[in-house]
């Protein structure tokens, strides 16, 4: 028994490492940290599988950030894709200029797609990443925010292509970076 609470901490030990080397690797965080004194990071995964036999999944979510609130004002929401398949969409809602829509809403949609005889499946999973700053450095500190946000990129969430579902669910956000695999 000794040894396997040895072993759980070994493990507790390197996730933390990798966590915490995942973070300084990161690009935005760096970039972040030239113009701000400090960044605080917030996820939410994302992992939805719709085989041929099932519903088509169309989510539209706000996150709440507990038990304490992050330090700081939304700087950057990223969309990190982990693995897509098939007929699949993420971002923010389309057709509304970054400056007019509410950052904390997004959304995924997931399609079935095939036919009996051939049925394929359609997957999902990324994890959405939040930036919160404090402490600009520089007059010009939030321009890079709203670059990165305003950038026609799907990791900025401005290439979502498919349904949009006008109910928002609320999901509770997980402060730090996702785990690696």
């Amino acid at each position: 028994m000794g040894v396997s609470v040895f072993r759980s901490l070994i493990v507790a030990a390197a996730l933390m490492a990798a966590g915490s080397a995942m973070a300084a690797q990161d690009k935005d965080e760096a970039d972040l940290l030239q113009q701000f004194d400090k960044v605080d990071v917030w996820h939410f995964p994302v992992d939805t599988t719709v085989r041929y036999n099932n519903q088509d999944t169309i989510v539209t979510r706000e996150l709440v950030f507990q038990p304490a609130p992050p330090k700081g004002e939304l700087c950057y929401v990223r969309f990190d894709l982990v693995k897509g398949e098939g007929d699949y969409g993420y971002g923010f809602k389309p057709g509304v200029a970054p400056a007019e829509r509410k950052n904390t809403v997004w959304g995924v949609n997931v399609l079935k797609r095939g036919t009996v005889l051939d049925q394929h499946y359609s997957t999902l999973k990324l994890n959405v990443v939040y930036f919160f700053v404090e402490g600009p450095k520089s007059a010009s500190a939030k321009d890079v925010c709203e670059k990165k946000q305003s950038a026609a990129t799907a990791e900025a969430g401005n290439a979502y292509k498919g349904p949009w579902a006008d109910l928002v669910t609320k999901a509770r956000a997980i402060h730090g970076w996702p785990a690696q695999k």
